[in-house]
């Protein structure tokens, strides 16, 4: 079994349809082999997708194997920390894709410590390692704003079983974070001064003789360069507007 692209079709097509809370129908309880905790209180299971829950447990089992089925060794690195798995919403600051944990197929550990673009936090090798075996994307491996204390069964590519895939851009954990995921990712963001400023690039264009729109445009590729623009513009547009009352 190959896990399903990480976009909406092939995540719907696998895991249900958010949306329709289908994936929230889908649940079925994982009980993790060493004891867990969320905000300090135990927990006796974690809610996963049916079709992602076998390879979670495997991931938990060959974590607690390799410390050595010892709870102190695991609480020593905090995995024993559960910061969050089924979460039906959106990924942060997107109106349109859901996030992986809405789909029951992400789970989070030690947020506290793995926070929301801190490269790769703390979480130790052997655990992402025994969740790459199962196919999981690490956070850790974003491209930029990494979430290491995030992991999802998804895939980037045609990739098998068991092979990294391409990382992906933005975080999708259940704290924390201002993810944006409807900017394509090497597009420079247009700033909302732009919007603001353009009727004022017009009226300047005109009064300093048609200056082209175009041409001013093509300078505005850092906020630093509109703010400097927008500022001398305004007090400009102020001072005209002020001449022109008697």
């Amino acid at each position: 079994m190959r896990w399903p692209n990480d976009d909406a079709a092939s995540l719907k097509a696998f895991y249900g349809d958010p949306a329709k809370g289908e994936p929230g129908q889908r649940l079925v309880p994982v009980v993790p082999p060493f004891r867990m905790t969320y905000e300090g209180k135990p927990i006796k299971s974690i809610m996963f997708h049916k079709k992602a829950a076998p390879a979670l447990k495997a991931a938990l089992d060959e974590i607690w194997e390799h410390y050595g089925r010892d709870q102190s060794k695991i609480d020593a690195i905090s995995v024993s920390k559960y910061s969050g798995a089924y979460n039906p919403r959106l990924i942060r600051g997107s109106r349109t894709k859901w996030s992986n944990h809405a789909y029951g197929a992400a789970i989070d550990f030690d947020a506290e410590h793995n926070g929301f673009n801190t490269g790769h936090g703390i979480m130790p090798q052997p655990v992402v390692d025994a969740f790459k075996r199962q196919g999981a994307l690490w956070g850790g491996d974003y491209r930029g704003r990494t979430d290491p204390m995030h992991f999802e069964f998804c895939s980037r590519g045609a990739a098998p079983l068991g092979f990294i895939d391409p990382p992906q851009m933005d975080g999708d954990s259940d704290v924390g974070g201002d993810e944006v995921d409807d900017i394509p990712p090497d597009a420079a963001p247009e700033s909302s001064l732009l919007k603001i400023i353009k009727s004022k690039i017009a009226w300047a264009s005109s009064a300093l003789g048609g200056l082209s729109i175009t041409s001013v445009m093509g300078f505005l590729t850092d906020w630093r360069v509109v703010a400097v623009i927008v500022a001398g513009l305004l007090v400009a547009y102020i001072i005209y507007e002020r001449s022109r009352k008697p």
